[in-house]
């Protein structure tokens, strides 16, 4: 009976810690895959097409990519939806469907990493002129293809960057 006892306690106990680990690698794994994308099918110096559509697996009707150190407030009234979220260093990604938040990420360099991908956008259209750097840029899921050009421009350090830029001046820029 003391036998039977610890083998259910050793199987709960070995399930819950299955568990975990694998909602650690499915949470770990479903970050938007832009980088992985540009990996597999762009090269490097050379400016290609992404099509948003491709890489999420869910429905949203608008992507917003936000400067760094927006207020919670301030992505809500640009969004037009509800944002629980916290002011952050980082460039956010957020995807809405029906004013409702269906996906959300930041991008920022892993320092820990052995290979540095930083995501970097570009969301000044060579022709306005006024060179000034974005707030925030919105594009809709009928118009969701963004140029990336991935560059590496030190050889001191090991960093890779991933330029993400608009592909036509109907996307919206603000």
């Amino acid at each position: 009976m003391f036998f039977n006892i610890i083998n259910k306690n050793n199987i709960v106990a070995l399930s819950l810690i299955f568990g975990i680990a694998v909602s650690f690698l499915i949470i770990h794994n479903s970050k938007l895959g832009i980088i992985d994308y540009a990996d597999k099918h762009c090269h490097r110096e050379i400016a290609c097409l992404i099509d948003m559509n491709k890489i999420t697996a869910f429905d949203w009707d608008k992507m917003y990519i936000l400067d760094k150190g927006m207020k919670p407030r301030d992505i809500e009234a640009i969004i037009g939806a509800a944002f629980t979220g916290e002011a952050s260093l980082f460039y956010k990604i957020i995807f809405v469907r029906n004013k409702r938040i269906v996906y959300e990420d930041e991008y920022h360099p892993n320092i820990n990493a052995e290979e540095k991908k930083l995501l970097t956008p570009d969301f000044r259209y060579p022709f306005d002129g006024k060179g000034n750097h974005f707030s925030y840029y919105a594009i809709s899921k009928d118009n969701a293809i963004l140029s990336m050009k991935i560059e590496k421009k030190s050889f001191v350090n090991n960093n890779t960057y991933y330029k993400l830029s608009p592909s036509n001046p109907k996307q919206i820029m603000e």
